[in-house]
């Protein structure tokens, strides 16, 4: 539950799984990644603002979102491949991984990344069975995990009067339904257009940060860049009959004033309605790795701000 809203949880692991790897094996700067003809829609690019900031927001691309969120959370099970690409501070690579989420209300999921660089490899897992949330970073021989216990999570936020929604935005752990609540509470979406891609119909919508979030990330001065590691736009590509994000963009001007690709997130081989293993939602931490246990510290958030401190 931090102050300043996470833009997506998927790519925040991954940077941290991504730096440390460069730091270990010294990667240098490399350009920002271009979208391929393939993946790139054939219409002109979208407008953007000046400077990103959001414009007014487009109705059409409202109900955009919340349509295509809920129609995620219509279904029994949800399985794709995802491959992101991560290009900021100097660095870049490609993370390949596969999702795995069961119904949206017993908040069953798994989310796995590899990553390598030269010869050290990474990796981000995420698995929860509906009642703890595991998380394991691996960098080379090195292995961190963290354990949260989200059922206990919940129950204290609903006994401060928390919207249970809000906090599944918060502690990430709502999986792509979760990522776009995110994105709707962070993000003003002022673009909407329909494009073709591959021979299937798209509908894209483009927007920037809310006001009140870009003056806390900018401070007291409204025309100061952001942050190096923050986006300045956010563009999702939705499958026009199915209203699954296909592609999601986190956006920022480049030195040569063109927006470029912070973070692409591309989802593939998408299946809907399957039959999952019991045993994917299963984790069990391996022999010596003592996770840090992380439900402490969220009870105590909730407390905090339920005190208004």
């Amino acid at each position: 539950m931090n102050n300043l809203p996470k833009f997506t949880t998927v790519a925040i692991a991954l940077l941290a799984v991504g730096y440390g790897l460069s730091g270990q094996l010294g990667v240098g700067q490399q350009a920002a990644p271009k979208e391929s003809p393939a993946q790139k829609p054939a219409a002109k690019q979208l407008r953007t603002t000046t400077p990103d900031a959001a414009g007014p927001e487009s109705a059409e691309a409202k109900a955009v979102l919340q349509q295509a969120r809920q129609r995620l959370l219509s279904h029994q099970s949800i399985k794709a491949k995802l491959v992101e690409t991560v290009a900021t501070s100097g660095r870049r690579f490609t993370v390949y991984g596969e999702y795995v989420q069961g119904r949206s209300d017993d908040l069953k999921l798994r989310l796995k990344f590899q990553v390598k660089l030269g010869d050290t490899e990474g990796s981000m897992l995420e698995v929860c069975d509906g009642t703890v949330l595991w998380t394991q970073h691996k960098i080379g021989d090195e292995t961190r995990i963290f354990r949260r216990d989200v059922r206990q999570i919940q129950q204290a936020a609903a006994d401060k009067g928390k919207k249970e929604n809000l906090l599944t935005v918060e502690l990430g752990f709502g999986g792509l339904p979760g990522l776009l609540a995110s994105i709707e509470k962070s993000m003003l979406f002022d673009q909407h257009k329909t494009d073709k891609a591959d021979g299937r119909e798209l509908v894209v919508i483009e927007g920037g940060w809310r006001p009140a979030l870009r003056q806390r990330w900018q401070g007291a001065d409204p025309n100061s860049p952001l942050p190096e590691h923050i986006p300045s736009r956010v563009r999702l590509y939705f499958d026009a009959e199915t209203m699954f994000p296909r592609r999601i963009l986190y956006l920022r001007r480049n030195a040569e004033d063109a927006m470029r690709p912070m973070v692409s997130l591309d989802f593939s081989e998408v299946q809907t309605d399957v039959t999952i293993p019991a045993d994917a939602f299963r984790f069990v931490p391996p022999d010596g790795v003592f996770p840090d246990d992380q439900t402490q510290t969220y009870l105590e958030q909730i407390e905090r701000r339920a005190a208004g401190r």
